[in-house]
């Protein structure tokens, strides 16, 4: 499974999206175009957070944990992957989504780039959803590159190569 990760989104991707909802609001659903109103259904504007980011970053969290898992390193996360249109997540279940994420990116040292886990979800920005998903992102390229260093080692399986005595 290869990750889909928005890494990307800008301040312009946000004002877009509170134009588009106000215009919902101000002016109702009719006065949007075809192609807005199924942008907005499918909840592809980057600018907001929607059911669909909770439900990628949760089964992208479980994808990581499980491949960290397969490389001897176990991390305790609960992802929630079944978000629905319409969910009003509690203060709960955002703490272990931003816990959740803190807990992959502390099972490996990262990049230097990789930026911290944001301490919470109150007043999510664009930059701090980008980091969410770019720890995922590091955190898998790194298991990528640490599987490849096994192979290479000669050392994947115990009791290859090593010292002898």
């Amino acid at each position: 499974m290869a990750l889909s990760l928005i890494t990307d989104r800008s301040l312009s991707d946000v004002a877009y999206y509170k134009r588009q909802f106000a215009k919902i609001i101000g002016a109702g659903w009719d006065s949007l175009t075809s192609a807005e109103k199924t942008e907005w259904l499918a909840a592809n504007l980057k600018g907001g957070y929607w059911h669909t980011d909770l439900n990628r970053v949760g089964t992208a969290v479980a994808y990581v944990r499980d491949r960290l898992t397969a490389a001897g390193i176990s991390v305790s996360v609960k992802p929630k992957t079944d978000w629905q249109t319409g969910d009003v997540p509690t203060v709960t279940q955002m703490i272990q989504y931003t816990a959740d994420v803190a807990a992959i990116r502390a099972a490996l040292a990262v990049y230097a780039s990789t930026p911290a886990a944001p301490p919470d979800m109150d007043g999510l920005t664009a930059a701090e959803a980008n980091s969410i998903e770019q720890i995922l992102a590091d955190v898998d390229d790194l298991i990528t590159k640490m599987m490849a260093a096994y192979r290479h080692s000669g050392m994947m399986y115990a009791g290859q190569g090593g010292i002898r005595l």
